[in-house]
């Protein structure tokens, strides 16, 4: 199963740098246009608390301009003080990416979660 963020057109992530404490980075170059890949990274400090904290979203270009596939999700977990990687599929990677659309969308950049 693919998990992909569809981005409305007028907010194309590699036009947008912050999104309120989100800030979309190239980790390709940003001359590649057709194998494109950006990290979504939370800039705040880490929380200490019992919950998973996201820190980076890794996200790829897809045939379909809008869509771009979730490939990974850097949380920081502060029960067992390390970071850990979590699949798009899981339920905790659920919770987390729909928290990324709601606090994207509290700034009019408008995103859907897919699941294919």
């Amino acid at each position: 199963m693919a998990v992909l963020f569809e981005f409305d057109p007028f907010d194309h992530p590699t036009q947008l740098s912050k999104v309120g404490n989100w800030v979309i980075t190239f980790l390709s170059p940003a001359s590649e246009l057709h194998d494109i890949q950006l990290a979504i990274t939370y800039v705040l400090p880490r929380q200490a608390n019992d919950q998973l904290q996201a820190r980076r979203v890794i996200i790829h270009s897809t045939a379909h301009e809008q869509q771009w596939l979730i490939q990974n999700i850097e949380c920081f977990d502060s029960a067992q003080n390390t970071e850990i990687d979590l699949l798009a599929t899981t339920l905790e990677g659920q919770q987390i990416l729909q928290t990324v659309v709601q606090e994207f969308a509290r700034y009019d950049v408008l995103v859907k979660l897919i699941c294919e």
